[in-house]
């Protein structure tokens, strides 16, 4: 299968490779020094799952419309949708299938919107990963997972075809018939994480510690809950307290990439995380006071980073 993987961070790089890795035909769109340091050395995993492994993928930093993509893993922060889309547009044909991997709820829309809901699957992907050095990659923790499916709750063919592409290349997959449930689930999450961790500016282990705080944030995601199940996303009443309790079994080693993001200084995923619980409820009639609070407040940082991106 032609695979293309959008977004050649954390995510991408791991799942591209363990594609790669299985014998799929691989492109990367990279750019600087990830582009040159794939092209030259080839893309390098160390895995708590596989070991260590290197492959050589083909990496571009522009696609011309000469090759056509089977599969898109849309893996790029939220906040590069737009310019994503525009790239990899010449790579896509009338039977290519997006599989958007990007955290919070909107990517599916914007992208069908853009190339027709007939070429999306959604999916939740479940990695502890990072880049560690230009065409280095990192995966920890539990085996690289991932749930998908159609977002009408049909089990397609294409849906099928992808879900045993990524089998093969040893990645767990679940196909759904509620895809909805997982992206929702993993958005109580991280609205509480990522949230929490950025607004305070500090460890998720301090948010946990802090009585105001751990309150706050079983306030986040009781809130998220019913944003979700007013939606009509069947969601157990139950999920912010089994978050919570995974929280406390792991809290030291949570880390949040949109609080990498804030302390580095590049723009936020907030209005994809946060931000869309806060808009959802407020075209429904939720309360979402504590998510309005936190998007609210990172739109500062957000809207810095990208005026100085932009200039």
């Amino acid at each position: 299968m032609k695979i293309l993987i959008m977004g050649t961070g954390a995510i991408g790089g791991c799942y591209g490779g363990l594609l790669a890795r299985s014998g799929e035909d691989v492109v990367f769109a990279a750019r600087g020094d990830n582009l040159q340091a794939i092209s030259d050395a080839g893309l390098r995993i160390e895995s708590a799952t596989f070991g260590e492994f290197v492959v050589h993928p083909k990496a571009v930093d522009r696609l011309d419309g000469s090759w056509i993509a089977d599969l898109i893993l849309f893996c790029v922060k939220g906040y590069h949708n737009e310019q994503a889309m525009s790239d990899m547009s010449p790579a896509v044909g009338d039977s290519t299938t997006i599989l958007t991997l990007q955290n919070g709820i909107g990517s599916g829309e914007q992208l069908a919107q853009r190339f027709g809901a007939d070429r999306i699957l959604l999916g939740a992907a479940y990695i502890d990963a990072e880049r560690t050095a230009p065409g280095m990659f990192a995966q920890r923790g539990s085996p690289p997972r991932i749930v998908l499916g159609e977002e009408s709750g049909e089990m397609t063919d294409r849906a099928e075809a992808v879900a045993k592409v990524l089998r093969q290349a040893r990645i767990e997959t679940e196909l759904s018939s509620n895809v909805l449930t997982a992206l929702w689930s993993k958005l109580v999450y991280i609205c509480a994480l990522s949230g929490m961790s950025c607004v305070t500016r500090s460890s998720f282990s301090e948010v946990l510690e802090t009585t105001e705080t751990h309150a706050m944030t079983m306030q986040v995601m009781t809130e998220a809950l019913k944003v979700g199940q007013a939606s009509g996303v069947p969601l157990d009443d139950e999920l912010p307290n089994s978050i919570m309790a995974g929280f406390l079994e792991e809290k030291g080693g949570l880390i949040s990439s949109m609080h990498t993001d804030l302390v580095a200084g590049n723009p936020l995923e907030v209005s994809l995380i946060n931000g869309a619980v806060a808009r959802i409820g407020k075209e429904i009639g939720v309360d979402t006071s504590a998510n309005s609070f936190i998007a609210a407040c990172l739109a500062i940082a957000d809207n810095r980073a990208r005026r100085e991106a932009s200039s």
